[in-house]
């Protein structure tokens, strides 16, 4: 009695499908991940697949769709019809059951996360955004990849990994809208016709500078590399900041910071592919070059993810540098089918 009530204790702030099949079988998905040889889990594991045809179509459209067969191969090793049979609800089998449940949410911080992102790569809820921004962009990036582009005034652009860019040059217009990710702007000067950049809470205008804005994480951030520019937050009350050489900004939903003074060999590292920081907490670092890696990166637990970190890394490489800082912060690294890495 107590230790199911340590479990619903446990599991009251985990990740949870609307649909109570694709819960377990999630559950299911990661716990056998973990532990795909244990033979108690997978005899466990046989008897929830085997009790109703919903679970394993539900377990089976999972493994398909999130493109892991080494998966489905070690679950399915033994089919249905030999395997363990369907549990009943008598006393001893529902301690079983009981049992089972437990092995399968101990650890329940860190299956739940990453649940969530196995759920995120099998059914594609980022399908609808992806599509509207292939409809839109001009130019896009995929993910570690970084390119240089000449505008139509001959201004320069640099868009970073994973960043989408439209363009408006029609009629005299010189007007860049940075749909997602980051981009570095050199432009042209031509003061008869202002060089705008509008992101997801701000616009840009110069005439002629070199200054790169990036939309991540709900902010902007603008920085001035040199000339002049103004940043003017797009929604009322319409906040206006100058900055001058070596000045950032963040602009958000409660509106634009003051101006401040970062270091310019990192702020602008990422254009010669380079990811330099100092001092800075190990999650703020993963969550920057998870941004290059193609799959999921989850750290797990808060000792990790406030270790203070400073590096220098290639970003050409993501996971090499994840490997090296885990090793600075004593994490376990363990590397999941389709690139899941987890960090613990």
């Amino acid at each position: 009695m107590e230790q199911d009530k340590a479990d619903g204790q446990q599991d009251a702030g985990a990740y949870r499908h609307a649909d109570p099949i694709m819960d377990q079988a999630l559950t299911w998905f990661v716990v056998l991940l973990d532990s795909p040889a244990d033979p108690g889990t997978h005899d466990a594991y046989l008897a929830w697949r085997n009790r109703d045809p919903r679970h394993a179509a539900a377990f089976d459209r999972l493994s398909s769709l999130g493109s892991m067969p080494e998966l489905q191969e070690a679950t399915l090793a033994h089919p249905p019809q030999t395997a363990l049979p369907p549990v009943r609800s008598s006393s001893r089998q529902g301690v079983t059951s009981s049992a089972a449940r437990r092995r399968s949410r101990r650890g329940g911080g860190w299956r739940a996360s990453l649940a969530a992102a196995a759920l995120l790569l099998a059914i594609g809820v980022h399908l609808q955004p992806m599509l509207t921004l292939r409809l839109t962009a001009d130019h896009r990036t995929a993910t570690g990849e970084r390119r240089e582009i000449a505008l139509p005034d001959r201004s320069r652009l640099i868009l970073d990994t994973d960043s989408a860019v439209a363009l408006d040059f029609a009629e005299g217009q010189r007007h860049v809208r940075l749909l997602r990710g980051q981009a570095y702007f050199d432009v042209v000067r031509d003061p008869a016709r202002p060089f705008r950049v509008t992101a997801g809470f701000s616009e840009v205008k110069v005439t002629g500078t070199a200054f790169s804005v990036q939309s991540v994480g709900g902010r902007d951030a603008v920085f001035l590399e040199r000339g002049r520019v103004s940043v003017t937050r797009r929604e009322p009350p319409g906040q206006t900041v100058a900055l001058v050489p070596g000045d950032r900004v963040t602009a958000a939903a409660d509106g634009l910071s003051a101006p401040t003074r970062p270091d310019p060999a990192v702020a602008l590292a990422w254009t010669d592919g380079r990811y330099v920081f100092h001092d800075q907490p190990f999650a703020a670092v993963v969550d920057t070059l998870r941004r290059y890696h193609a799959a999921p990166v989850i750290v797990i637990g808060d000792r990790l993810a406030g270790a203070r970190v400073s590096g220098n890394y290639r970003l050409d490489d993501p996971t090499g540098a994840i490997r090296s800082l885990a090793g600075v912060v004593g994490a376990r690294v363990t590397e999941l089918p389709a690139g899941i890495i987890l960090l613990r």
